[in-house]
């Protein structure tokens, strides 16, 4: 069963929430803590699962938050998610055509929902006016070193990077595949897809972000102030899968099997049948998937 990319996207807002690296959030979540206001940039919005826990980590301060995503459609859930949020916790909310504002009790939330690729996106405002910048399982996607210079040129001196969900090189199977050596070629060919891709003529982060991440930081004007795993668990507790973990188990499981079937590598019927034996676990309740990642808060010095 194929997923659409944005109930993927909404079925593991649960999944990436029980995994964040609470060291990480808690260290971000003091620094916001006391701030009278903060101007905040979401990078790959998605869906807004990153806005929705800004507006949940900073509950008594003045945000504005600008929300870049490349696809109209997620930016329209986005908005209304967030709009849905506010209104539930008493605020009054307005929308506007470049986004949503709203008051509370004096307190004031502005978020701008703006349509671009990363690679153009330019800021409404002058450089190094942000004081926070956040990527949610994107960097993988982007070239490291570019994308971490323009996010330093962005920020205040002292002004923070939180970039959380950042893939890191291994992905395992539970349990072991009857032919483990056959499975651990699809998943090589899973993470080889990751380490080939190209962005703006430059590799992305890849299959190993999270730590690549951790040193090019280092290297564009950023002091770590803390890092550590948000590893995913998607195991059944006695054949139940949590919060909607089925529904990411079955598109990630459907993305493995499509980048092996791109590569050409592997025997189809051998690979039909592996594919037939996960669902089958999966449907069991049987099947468990681990993936390790890793979160990341730095200080532009």
């Amino acid at each position: 069963m194929d997923i659409p990319f944005h109930d993927y996207l909404e079925a593991k807002f649960a999944l990436d929430a029980r995994s964040l690296n609470r060291d990480v959030e808690t260290e971000f979540a003091r620094w916001l803590s006391g701030k009278p206001r903060l101007a905040c940039l979401d990078l790959g919005t998605g869906t807004g699962a990153s806005v929705q826990r800004l507006l949940n980590l900073a509950t008594e301060t003045d945000l504005h938050i600008t929300a870049v995503d490349l696809d109209r459609t997620l930016l329209d859930i986005a908005r209304e998610r967030t709009t849905d949020l506010l209104r539930r916790r008493g605020s009054d909310v307005s929308i506007e055509p470049a986004g949503i504002r709203a008051r509370q009790n004096g307190r004031e939330i502005s978020v701008d929902f703006v349509c671009s690729d990363l690679e153009h996106f330019a800021p409404n405002r002058a450089p190094g006016s942000y004081d926070a910048v956040i990527a949610h399982a994107v960097m993988d996607l982007l070239p490291l070193r570019t994308m971490t210079e323009r996010i330093a040129r962005w920020l205040w001196p002292k002004g923070l990077f939180y970039s959380t969900i950042n893939y890191d090189g291994e992905t395992a199977l539970f349990p072991a595949y009857a032919d483990e050596e056959f499975e651990n070629r699809i998943l090589a060919i899973y993470d080889a897809s990751m380490e080939e891709r190209r962005v703006w003529d430059e590799n992305s982060g890849g299959a190993r972000s999270g730590r690549r991440l951790h040193r090019i930081l280092a290297e564009t004007g950023f002091e770590l102030i803390a890092y550590g795993s948000s590893d995913w668990n998607i195991t059944p507790l006695r054949r139940t899968y949590r919060d909607r973990d089925a529904v990411c188990l079955t598109a990630l499981l459907n993305m493995i099997r499509d980048e092996a079937v791109r590569s050409g590598q592997l025997a189809r019927d051998s690979l039909d049948r592996w594919y037939q034996e996960r669902s089958e676990r999966l449907a069991a309740g049987e099947l468990g998937l681990i993936i390790h990642q890793t979160d990341l808060l730095a200080e532009k010095v």
